[in-house]
């Protein structure tokens, strides 16, 4: 195997032309460049320095010429397969580093490219003692935007260009000592200058688009022109992968490379043209497995080399190549290529020479070694839970009404979110909630295929608690769901506030007499929940009393008597339910957490005849007029929360009772301020479904 690491003479088995590049950028080549036309400069009075030469005017820069991977209606020649060598397959093997690879790769596309083949060497000889410097600038853009790409494995690895060494004429007309000599040409003393002049360098980067992950960056070097002295620099690298895989687990992707060289040199009153395009475009597609990890990821490659010159002529390289890899998963570098496999087509190809054909394996290692990397990043996108796929029940969640101890069935699917298409999938670690033990969830683990739900059954508890149901995960090649998008549970339903009010007061200098109140009030799931997330509960009804004298009423006493109606509103309930542990009896060990606040609307219509008048020492009744007895009292025996015309209450500390339908009791009693013997108020929350609602009796 060859010294130089990332020969990856992997053929690049990327197959047809990708299409990836020539939708971005322009193909028209720059204005200033045409292969067969010689260009000449006058010469320079001697008494004028060469420096002194005017400069054009400073313009945007130049359309980029890319290089056209397929061949011309004039290009003639065929595609033929290109046998792979088996050891072209082994080119990741032996690998000491992040770096090591990097620096091999950077080379093998940048300077190792520039001058290769015949074509090449005889482009080097144009370029004369500007190669040197073209060859490092091109591998330093090329690491600095490899860098970028490969994110934290290559971070801290030195670049890969050698210190400069100056050449002897370089040396002589460095920055420092820029001198005329005798003995040296107008045109080398020119050259010499622009060797010494600095680049102007932009980058660019455009962001994949909405649902993809990646990036492509495009850098442009450009030297400024020095006595028709010219150079222009760009290197195109990058691509995309989906972010949320197809529903058969198929995860398209992209990548492209390109080095565009524009090179004018002026030169003893002779201008000469250098042009140098490699590009390489891949289309890719990684295959998931079951688990939501890529299994693979295979590529098609089309590559392009193309070389000319004023004095040289025009050579163009093709190759398509078709391969697949797996990306690493160890420490040292994830997303390295391994179980590589490749094949390959060239048009042209015998004319071509190894080192030729090195780029095509150059190029197809720089899509891996940036594939692997990318594709492990977007499988950490779609394994995030519910970016791609989500859980459907039937019946659907929340829709299913509590009944004490009953069991339903439930058929359970996984769906991609964007198509909303069924993918086979796994789902697994079934669990009840809020907690394990409520109710029971069967079986733990259960497959789905499309038109073939998982069917889990779920038991309800023998008393209802808050989210009763059951959550589980899914996993598919497709991506991964679980936690709040893959919960099921019964519907929040209803609950039955029974109110009841006994008032008994015997005062003989009052208003003595007896009342009894009853209301049912059910309540119903608002929509909308408490800073600790329990469900709001509302609900409105009516009281109905009766006041009647007690049973031994004296005549010369206040005769009190009346019948009817009051509304009664609950304007917020948040109720908490825990029943006992596990094999605890009944209500021994639950505890039940609610919160009620309630209105009464208005005041019972009771009559009463007051104090009697004496006539001839005898009392005679006085007529009936109106007086609200019930209201009166059962409001002066509670904590007022609000003004009239409506009166608040809140209730708090239940007692939790998690038998016969009954969650919870609460008991109130006063004197009424003092105005009464006793005051009893006792609310009772039911299950509103399932165990049916009281009647008044």
């Amino acid at each position: 195997m060859p010294t130089r690491f990332l020969f990856i003479a992997l053929v690049a088995l990327l197959t047809t032309s990708c299409g990836g590049g020539d939708k971005h950028l322009p193909s028209s080549n720059p204005p200033e460049y045409d292969p067969k036309k010689t260009y000449t400069t006058p010469a320079t009075p001697p008494s004028v320095p060469a420096a002194s030469v005017a400069k054009p005017a400073e313009s945007a820069p130049p359309p980029i010429q890319l290089p056209p991977l397929e061949p011309g209606p004039n290009e003639k020649g065929e595609w033929k397969k290109v046998p792979v060598k088996p050891e072209a397959l082994q080119l990741f093997k032996g690998r000491k580093s992040p770096c090591e690879t990097l620096s091999n790769i950077v080379q093998g596309l940048g300077s190792a490219q520039l001058f290769a083949g015949k074509e090449g060497q005889s482009l080097k000889q144009s370029l004369g003692p500007q190669a040197e410097s073209v060859a490092r600038s091109l591998d330093q853009q090329l690491f600095d935007n490899f860098k970028a790409q490969l994110g934290p494995n290559v971070a801290d690895c030195p670049s890969p260009v050698p210190a400069r060494q100056n050449s002897g004429l370089e040396q002589l007309f460095s920055p420092a000592r820029v001198v005329r000599t005798n003995g040296l040409s107008n045109g080398s003393f020119q050259l010499a200058q622009a060797l010494a002049v600095p680049a102007t360098r932009s980058e660019s980067r455009q962001e994949a688009p909405p649902g993809w992950v990646g990036w492509k960056t495009m850098a442009r070097s450009i030297w400024p022109e020095t006595a028709g002295n010219r150079r222009s620099m760009v290197t195109i690298l990058g691509g995309k992968v989906l972010k949320c895989p197809t529903p058969d687990g198929v995860v398209p992707g992209d990548f492209e490379f390109a080095v565009v060289l524009d090179q004018t040199i002026v030169e003893s009153g002779v201008t000469r043209m250098v042009h140098i395009g490699l590009r390489a475009s891949a289309t890719l597609k990684g295959q998931l497995g079951d688990d939501a990890k890529v299994q693979y990821v295979e590529g098609d490659i089309s590559t392009v080399a193309e070389r000319n010159a004023t004095d040289v002529p025009t050579s163009l390289r093709r190759q398509r190549s078709q391969f697949r890899f797996v990306p690493n998963r160890d420490e040292l570098w994830p997303g390295f290529p391994t179980n590589i496999a490749v094949s390959a087509t060239g048009w042209d190809i015998e004319g071509a020479t190894p080192q030729e054909n090195s780029f095509v394996s150059d190029a197809v290692a720089a899509v891996m070694l940036w594939g692997g990397q990318n594709y492990l990043d977007a499988e950490r996108e779609w394994n995030k839970p519910n970016t791609c796929v989500e859980i459907t029940f039937t019946p659907a969640t929340k829709t299913k009404k509590f009944v004490p101890s009953e069991s339903t069935p439930v058929k359970t699917e996984l769906r991609t979110k964007k198509e909303q298409a069924l993918v086979p999938a796994k789902f697994k670690e079934a669990q009840e909630r809020p907690r394990e033990g409520n109710g029971r969830v069967s079986p733990r683990e259960k497959e789905s295929q499309p038109n073939t739900p998982a069917t889990f059954t779920y038991q309800a508890p023998p008393t209802r608690v808050r989210h009763s149901g059951f959550w589980v995960t899914a996993v598919s090649r497709a991506g991964v769901a679980e936690a709040k998008d893959g919960e099921w549970e019964l519907a929040e339903g209803s609950y039955v506030l029974e109110f009841r009010s006994m008032i008994v007061s015997s005062d003989p200098d009052g208003d003595p007499g007896q009342s009894q109140a009853f209301a049912v009030i059910p309540l119903v799931a608002s929509g909308e929940v408490s800073p600790s997330g329990d469900t709001k509960y509302i609900g409105q009804g009516m009281i109905t009393y009766q006041t009647s004298p007690l049973p031994n009423w004296e005549p010369c006493t206040a005769l009190v008597r009346g019948q009817g109606t009051i509304p009664m509103r609950v304007f917020q309930a948040f109720i908490r339910v825990d029943p006992p542990q596990s094999g605890a009896n009944a209500s021994q060990g639950g505890s039940a957490k609610i919160e009620l606040l309630y209105g009464i609307v208005g005041g019972s219509q009771e009559t009463t005849t007051g104090g009697p008048a004496y006539i001839n020492y005898q009392c005679v009744p006085n007529k009936p007029k109106s007086y609200s007895f019930w209201s009166s009292h059962y409001i002066s025996g509670r904590e007022e929360m609000s003004g009239d015309p409506m009166q608040m209450f809140r209730v708090k500390d239940w007692t939790y009772v998690g038998q016969n339908g009954v969650v919870a009791t609460k008991a109130l009693r006063s004197t009424c301020g003092g105005i009464c013997d006793q005051e009893v108020a006792t609310f009772t929350l039911k299950e509103g479904d399932g165990s049916g609602a009281s009647q008044p009796r």
